[in-house]
């Protein structure tokens, strides 16, 4: 679990540096775009570009990190009562669920989709179109090793007698 837990510790701390490093790059290039179009009345079509293809890396790294954390949005209340045999299972079943729709559907579909952008080119950037869609792999393997994360967890907390419950800070107590 050690492995586990210091392996977790790096993706998380990347994913955030990440996350906040594409937050600050479009929040300048947004404020460049607003600049641009009503001070300079000549709107710049590059920033506008670029940030929609920054936004969509944020969303799919920020949605990983945040499923990574368990800090996303879940209702706990019926989950709680259950035994603490019960719970696990559940917890299992749920995880093995989401792997088997992020394999299909992030990694396997959003490799097929990479690869079928690659020949197209973002007039405004001059690059291919494959760089938007290549973050629904990236973000999906990552996802996969949160998923078996969780579950191993949850075995190991099953076998220590402790049990993760809602979490206040997320607003699912």
């Amino acid at each position: 679990m050690k492995v586990l837990d210091k392996i977790k510790y790096v993706i998380d701390k990347i994913f955030e540096i990440i996350s906040t490093l594409i937050l600050g790059i479009m929040t300048v290039l947004v404020v460049y775009q607003v600049v641009t179009r009503y001070v300079f009345n000549a709107p710049s079509a590059y920033s506008e570009v670029l940030s929609q293809y920054l936004f969509v890396w944020m969303i799919m790294f920020g949605s990983a990190y945040v499923y990574g954390s368990r800090e996303h949005l879940t209702i706990d209340i019926l989950k709680d009562k259950f035994p603490p045999r019960m719970n696990m299972i559940v917890e299992i079943c749920t995880n093995v669920l989401l792997f088997a729709f992020i394999l299909v559907v992030c990694v396997w579909g959003g490799y097929l989709y990479t690869i079928k952008s690659a020949p197209q080119i973002d007039p405004q950037l001059s690059i291919s179109k494959s760089i938007l869609y290549c973050s629904l792999p990236i973000t999906g393997v990552v996802t996969l090793f949160y998923a078996v994360y969780n579950s191993v967890r949850s075995v190991f907390n099953f076998k220590q007698h402790k049990r993760d419950y809602g979490d206040e800070l997320s607003g699912t107590a």
